[in-house]
């Protein structure tokens, strides 16, 4: 599936013991959680560099999660 929306840093699962900044995509269908097929879970510095530009993804959605495998700037 693909996705199109702009890339941000911001907190998730505040007040709990999940609480951490996350990269997030955020589209017209939602806000997700970004992550990069095989790319570390907590910290992708592919990702960090993705923050304050829209991209069109393609990926797979899993709950809250956008897991993406090839993306371009738009």
């Amino acid at each position: 599936m693909e996705q199109n929306g702009n890339v941000v840093k911001k907190t998730v699962a505040a007040g709990s013991k999940s609480e951490r900044p996350a990269v997030m995509l955020q589209t017209d269908d939602g806000d997700y959680v970004l992550r990069i097929q095989g790319g570390n879970a907590f910290h992708d510095p592919r990702l960090e560099e993705l923050v304050g530009k829209r991209i069109r993804a393609r990926g797979e959605l899993h709950g809250y999660t956008f897991l993406m495998d090839d993306w371009r700037v738009s």
